[in-house]
């Protein structure tokens, strides 16, 4: 071998059918503007390193041409992830780079290839290099030199597989098929490959062969009774561009990350296979997947009873979580899917489970496995299933305590004597913030400030502030929520009824003075009112009697009072671990004193809304 670049120029998609080129896996949705390699790999890159589920491939080299499917996203340097391989250089390749251009055509947005579909890691030649990090996927092609044949191995974080394939009738490059199959298990690649269009795979199947560094690899017709292991790479040509995931279609593809919040995540599997199979789920912990040389596992291990999973395609009629005790038995989950069916999952997590003491960050890392169980594809996709601790105070954030936001849209009206709503022209909109503390005591307010000051370390605190509360002068930042449509002179109104959130609603109840500030009825010429009768001269009754509205008593002598509802939708899984902090429902605002034939009610749509979690509320 003269030069190093020369192992991947021999494969370069430029050449005829004897040089191959990869199959990146990637999602169903690039198939119009297919991220570049780099754009992949920065991807593959802040995954990794959020994600604390790394895994090992062993992979035996022959003399000569090598290429392997790596179902991991190396997260060491690729200096380091081949420094004692016999390799000088190893080409990864992106098909994308196809499925974005246009070669030939017509019209004017015809274009030729705007990247390069091979990324190329050289040992010593750092200046050559345009791979930095590898995501999940790839085919690694490369030319062994020694003239032994040797182990390797390779550690990452794993992803669901996905295949793309690009015409070859044009441009004469062929298709890098990588097969992920059970640990220990071979498969025929007809099996592998059943439920793919049969007019996409044409010409049967190769393998890659050569002992010549500076030729070529050859291609070696796969026979029939030919079988492959998990990581092998076979190469087909295809008269069409499409994508494919193999037997299974395992979204999402890089896994389940809880972050330092969430507390439920979605998972699903599609059948794309050709015939009915059963799916296995399995939920691995480290010593589980068989991955004990491995650190990458997280900073603690979630206890036992920290997980919940649900089927959620049968959740509108049974919401019931069921707990998945950890470690999980073989198989955890499993469900038989016909021809295109989807199996939709959502795994929960008990917060409160958590050990104490968890600084904001700490981590837990264990392994989504989805296997085909019985069919014949013996297909296995491998996904992280990773979260971190929120660091915060449980007693100060535990639910529903904090500070909620109304946003009500009036839609209708319920007139005295009325069994009937009257929709209204258009929508009046108002917001109502609602505040519940760590005893459960709920407040409507008329206005609310978040304040809050750094310290030396520039550690954030907050404090809420209502009623006659004075906002800190020394508060660095500060932001006011109000609701213009309450009364001034009562800034704080105690809930009256109803048995709070997570029993469906709650009701407020005030009144507003004939001589308040925020009356509705205050005449525009007399700003305390003038208490006369149509003369301006006569005194007239005092207000609030019924008997006196029938007379000549004006309206704007009246007090009004109010009650606010709010009735909220209740789900069937929520669960106290699992708390809503959105919530949807109703608001009805009824006046009564506005007319004398009874009360007036408003009604419409609400969605309300958790934007603090701040229990305690200074009120003076």
């Amino acid at each position: 071998m003269k030069h190093p670049s020369r192992h991947c120029r021999a494969a370069a998609p430029s050449l005829p059918r004897s040089g191959p080129s990869i199959a990146v896996k990637r999602s169903r949705h690039c198939r119009v503007a297919a991220p570049s390699f780099a754009f992949a790999a920065a991807v593959a890159l802040a995954a990794a390193a959020n994600a604390e589920v790394s895994l090992v491939q062993s992979f035996q080299i022959v003399r000569g041409w090598n290429a392997f499917y790596v179902e991991v996203s190396p997260t060491r340097p690729l200096d380091e992830v081949f420094a004692d391989w016999p390799v000088e250089a190893v080409g990864f390749y992106d098909p994308a780079a196809f499925l974005a251009t246009r070669q030939f055509g017509e019209g004017r947005d015809a274009t030729g290839l705007s990247q390069n579909p091979v990324a190329q890691w050289h040992r010593g030649f750092p200046e050559a290099n345009d791979a930095q990090r590898v995501p999940a996927g790839t085919v690694a092609l490369f030319f062994n030199t020694n003239r032994t044949a040797s182990t390797v191995t390779i550690a990452g974080v794993p992803a669901a597989p996905r295949m793309t394939w690009h015409v070859t009738d044009t441009n004469g490059v062929m298709n890098f098929v990588g097969f992920s199959i059970h640990d220990g298990a071979s498969v025929d690649p007809a099996d592998y490959l059943a439920g793919l269009d049969a007019n996409i795979l044409k010409d049967g199947l190769f393998r890659l062969a050569g002992n010549y560094a500076d030729r070529t690899p050859t291609q070696v017709p796969v026979f029939s009774s030919e079988k492959v292991r998990d990581g092998e790479v076979l190469l087909a040509a295809s008269d069409a561009q499409t994508d494919w995931s193999g037997a299974l279609f395992v979204s999402p593809m890089n896994g389940i990350d809880f972050g330092t919040d969430a507390s439920t995540a979605s998972f699903s599997v599609r059948n794309d296979g050709a015939a009915p199979r059963t799916v296995a789920v399995d939920l691995l912990t480290r010593s589980q997947a068989g991955a004990p040389a491995v650190p990458a596992w997280g900073d603690f291990d979630l206890p036992a009873d920290a997980v919940y999973v649900r089927d959620t395609d049968v959740a509108r009629t049974n919401a019931t979580w069921s707990p998945l005790p950890l470690p999980a038995t073989s198989p955890a989950l499993s469900k038989r899917l016909d021809e295109g069916e989807t199996w939709r999952l959502e795994f929960g997590l008990d917060r409160r489970a958590f050990p104490a003491g968890l600084t904001k960050g700490a981590s837990f890392g264990m392994l989504l496995r989805v296997t085909d169980a019985d069919g014949a594809s013996r297909m296995r996709a491998d996904v992280p299933f990773v979260g971190a601790a929120s660091g915060s105070n449980a007693a100060a954030t535990a639910w529903p305590g904090g500070l909620w936001i109304a946003d009500v849209a009036f839609d209708r009206v319920l007139a005295p004597g009325s069994s009937k709503e009257t929709e209204t022209g258009g929508a009046a909109k108002i917001r109502l913030p609602v505040h519940i503390d760590g005893q459960g005591a709920i407040r409507l307010l008329q206005r609310v400030v978040a304040a809050g000051m750094a310290d030396a370390d520039g550690n954030w605190t907050y404090r809420l502030y209502a009623g006659g509360a004075t906002v800190p002068t020394t508060a660095s930042e500060a932001m006011r929520i109000s609701a213009v449509t309450l009364p001034t002179e009562t800034p704080v109104i105690p809930a009256s009824a109803g048995g709070g959130f997570a029993e469906g609603g709650v009701a407020f109840e005030f009144t507003v003075a004939a001589d308040g500030a925020t009356s509705l009825l205050r005449h525009p010429l007399h700003p305390q009112h003038d208490g006369l009768r149509w003369d301006f001269a006569t005194p007239a009754p005092s207000g609030d009697d019924i008997a006196n509205y029938k007379g000549d008593v004006k309206p704007e002598t009246f007090s009004v009072s109010c009650r606010i509802e709010l009735s909220l939708e209740t789900n069937g899984g929520e669960t106290a671990w699992n708390p809503e902090n959105v919530k949807t429902g109703t608001c009805r605002w009824t006046f009564n004193g506005l007319m004398r034939q009874g009360a007036i009610t408003l009604s419409g749509p609400m969605t309300l809304r958790r934007v603090s979690p701040l229990a305690d509320l200074v009120l003076e």
